[in-house]
């Protein structure tokens, strides 16, 4: 793989900044200012408040529904204003922006080619420390997008990116797997860090248990009575824990980090 990216025009926006306050539409004001033709995707602004893990996971799991071309702002950035370095990648001709602090790792494969973004080259010129999003990625993003040269505003990485927390954290026994809740979805639906890879590819003859329960596996939510919790494997391919026509958050009571086992049924 090389560093050629041709832009589509493309930028699509992950953040954790939420929807009620002005920020997501400041860092579009400045891409559109810089690029009146920009199509503009919001990805998600959802993203827990400074949880890199489900922001790396969002990531991972939704790049491949873009176009080649497309540029990624992964904003997701507890260390904004510190040394932190901010990064852009590019990996099967797209590009990605997110500061160094363990996001890119953690959604890319390790065959993406890292490089520095150089900020002098590419900020506003009065830029805040506390808002890169808008003042540093947005501007960058514009200018990647309308086709100007990455090489321009940044430079190959040197050294290692930070390391990224594991969006696939499981323990592995005899006829067991550990796993955790990663996060709950708008439907309060609980995925997990578990695939059906743990599970020797199918998890059909397997439970879950959490909460003091054990959950049963169905193919689909409607396979589930009325209220009765199920476990199946949802859109993103992973493991998820749900209620059907319910929140199997507030009816298990599982938050972030949370553990569940998923065990295999006695023969």
């Amino acid at each position: 793989m090389d560093a050629r990216f041709e832009p589509n025009g493309v930028v699509a926006l992950l953040t954790d900044f939420g929807l009620s306050d002005p920020y997501v539409g400041q860092m579009k004001g400045v891409l559109l200012a810089r690029f009146p033709a920009a199509r503009i995707v919001d990805l998600a602004h959802g993203v827990p408040p400074q949880d890199v893990r489900v922001g790396a996971f969002f990531l991972a799991r939704s790049r491949a529904s873009f176009a080649p071309g497309t540029v990624f702002v992964a904003v997701v950035d507890p260390g904004v204003g510190s040394e932190r370095k901010l990064l852009a990648a590019v990996e099967d001709e797209r590009l990605y922006l997110a500061p160094d602090n363990g996001l890119l790792p953690a959604a890319l494969d390790a065959r993406a080619l890292l490089f520095e973004l150089d900020p002098d080259r590419c900020a506003l010129p009065a830029r805040s420390r506390t808002f890169h999003g808008r003042d540093v990625f947005a501007p960058a993003a514009a200018w990647l997008a309308n086709g100007g040269a990455l090489d321009a505003i940044a430079r190959p990485l040197h050294g290692a990116p930070t390391g990224g927390p594991s969006i696939r954290a499981v323990r592995r026994s005899v006829g067991e797997v550990h796993t955790e809740v990663l996060f709950a979805d708008h439907y309060g639906n609980l995925v997990l860090t578990a695939t059906p890879d743990d599970l020797g590819g199918d998890p059909r003859g397997w439970r879950a248990e959490a909460a003091g329960r054990a959950i049963g596996f169905v193919g689909t939510y409607a396979e589930a009575g009325s209220g009765e919790a199920c476990a199946l494997v949802d859109s993103f391919g992973s493991i998820e824990l749900a209620v059907r026509d319910g929140s199997a958050a507030a009816e298990l009571g599982l938050h972030r980090g949370d553990p569940v086992v998923l065990r295999r049924n006695p023969c």
